[in-house]
């Protein structure tokens, strides 16, 4: 083994010096090159972990602020589309002053449709409806229902059915439906049997109908249950006791287009109408548009089919045929008198632009009151009566169809007012949870804001459309007394919006001003002193060269010896 290499105790001195020299220079240009003086935990713990959690800390409210700024924006677009919908109000105010000022000598109310409330009348909300201490209802059992049949004068009929399989598509919790969505559930049924009638409810929680249509003609009927009828939502379990109410005509000096056949003898009570082997086919043109030929016989409608037909048979058909057509469906409708055997066509809506036209058809072989084929001296034709203030009532209706329109509007801009997916100013629900914006100001989330919204379409803000032509001064004025509650509401809730605006720029501020704080006391912590570290590696360059030169001095007294060696 090779023997170890002897040092003298200067030389090895030296050497210790020159290391400890170039530790501390090491350590020197690490804090100028980094410009900290604690880069682990080995220089210093206290400091290195206590400037890790401020810079943590700093980083999580860093996160928050692209969060903080969004809502900021959110409410400037809730408050630029409250701006527009004041507008819009303003514009619909200033059409109903128009209306106002319209003068309509005619007498009379409007013309209402059909409202009929449940059968029993029971409020949706209160005791002996089978609601819960909540308003509340049950549909968690497997036989809970509510059945009921909504029935109009027009052979317009749907079947509304309330049960777990219907309502848990839609509800949050089945056992306990609420009132709004029982209703919400009642009007999409009614929507996809063609919106013949509306569901709502009064202030005292009673479930009521409406038909679409107005005047004498509209009707509304609700009846059916049975034993699938288990729920009382206002109309009893079991069995209903039919109800039904009908719409009252305006009362302005208007009229209706009616048509009346001859008298035909077969079609009287006493007597027999036989299409089994006949047509009685007729015609009926609405105003100066196209015709609308109604097929009277066996093979276009089944229920013709019988040798023992009356007057009120025949006028099913034709409200059968007259309803399965868009465009004339509701607009015109077909009665009858079994005694004197006639079967009338009148249309729905009243008024000197209203004409009808029924004439037979080219197939027709029987005679309902309107020829057979080739006689057209059976041809019946009339027209509608104006009101007495025909000019007056022609502006309102003018006027109620621009107001209708910025309703429309109000409810689009509503919708539109949106940021980033949140719109404080629109829900389809009612619950306010569904447009609350939630704003968290610091990183556990203890510390925040809810800004709720709102539902400030037209309905929302309590604003409800024409329909009756403003033909009368009450029908204007409590679409100007809307219009004013509109106005404050939204004058409140422009304030509300200012003040949660107000709340978040002066945390967004603190929050900004809060990471410098944290950045600048980690940097304090852990941040070199240049000047100080720059003396430092001057002073550790002199005496590295200082222990160098140290060393060589160590070294000559052993090459003195060598000298005398030689």
């Amino acid at each position: 083994m090779p023997s170890e290499i002897t040092l003298s105790a200067a030389t090895r001195q030296n050497l210790l010096s020159l290391q400890d020299t170039a530790s501390l220079l090491a350590t020197t240009q690490s804090r100028l090159s980094t410009q900290k003086k604690v880069n682990s935990a080995l220089d210093n713990p206290v400091n290195y972990f206590a400037a890790q959690s401020m810079t943590a800390r700093s980083a999580d409210l860093m996160s928050l602020m692209d969060g903080i700024s969004n809502g900021i924006q959110t409410i400037q677009a809730a408050n630029q589309g409250i701006t527009r919908i004041q507008g819009l109000v303003d514009s619909a105010k200033s059409t109903a002053q128009q209306a106002l000022a319209v003068q309509n000598t005619a007498s009379g109310s409007a013309a209402t449709g059909a409202v009929v409330a449940a059968s029993s009348g029971k409020s949706l909300l209160g005791p002996g409806t089978g609601a819960a201490a909540d308003g509340t209802h049950d549909y968690s059992a497997a036989s809970a229902a509510s059945v009921f049949t909504v029935t109009d004068n027009f052979g317009n009929a749907t079947t509304v059915s309330l049960d777990r399989s219907r309502l848990a598509q839609s509800v949050r919790d089945i056992s306990k439906v609420t009132s709004t969505e029982i209703l919400t559930q009642i009007n999409q049924q009614l929507n996809q049997a063609g919106a013949f009638a509306t569901a709502s409810m009064t202030n005292d929680g009673r479930l009521t109908f409406t038909s679409t249509l107005t005047g004498s003609d509209a009707k509304l009927t609700i009846s059916g249950g049975g034993a699938t009828n288990t729920v009382d939502v206002g109309s009893r379990t079991g069995a209903l006791t039919a109800v039904a109410a009908s719409g009252i005509d305006a009362t302005d000096g208007s009229a209706k287009a009616s048509v009346t056949g001859a008298a035909i003898g077969a079609l009287g009570t006493a007597s027999n109408f036989d299409l089994t082997a006949g047509d009685a086919s007729i015609t009926v043109q609405l105003g100066n548009g196209l015709t609308k030929t109604i097929n009277l016989n066996k093979t276009a409608d089944a229920a013709l089919g019988v040798a023992t037909l009356k007057a009120q048979d025949i006028a099913a058909a034709i409200n059968r045929q007259l309803n399965a057509d868009t465009g004339i469906s509701g607009k015109v409708i077909a009665t009858y008198d079994n005694a004197a055997g006639t079967v009338s066509l009148r249309t729905t809506a009243s008024g000197g632009d209203q004409k009808l036209t029924v004439t037979s058809a080219a197939a027709s072989t029987k005679d309902i009151g309107f020829g057979t084929a080739g006689d057209a001296t059976k041809a019946r034709t009339a027209a509608g009566a104006g009101a007495t203030a025909a000019n007056g009532t022609n502006q309102r209706a003018a006027l109620a169809q621009q107001f209708n329109e910025l309703l429309n509007q109000i409810t689009m801009a509503a919708q539109d007012a949106r940021f980033q997916g949140a719109n404080l100013l629109y829900r389809t629900g009612s619950d306010p949870k569904e447009n609350t914006l939630h704003m968290t100001f610091n990183e556990k989330d203890t510390s925040y804001l809810d800004i709720k919204g709102v539902k400030f379409d037209a309905s929302g803000l309590g604003i409800t459309q024409s329909s009756g032509n403003f033909a009368t001064n009450d029908e204007v004025k409590t679409a100007l007394s809307q219009l004013m509650n509109a106005s404050s509401t939204l004058r409140s809730q422009a304030s509300t919006f200012g003040s949660n605006l107000t709340v978040i720029q002066n945390r967004q501020a603190f929050t900004k001003n809060m990471i410098n704080i944290l950045d600048v006391g980690a940097n304090n912590l852990t941040i070199a002193d240049l000047n100080e570290e720059t003396a430092n590696q001057n002073a550790l360059s002199l005496r590295n060269s200082l222990g160098i030169s140290a060393l060589s001095l160590a070294n000559q007294a052993q090459q003195g010896i060598l000298q005398l060696l030689r």
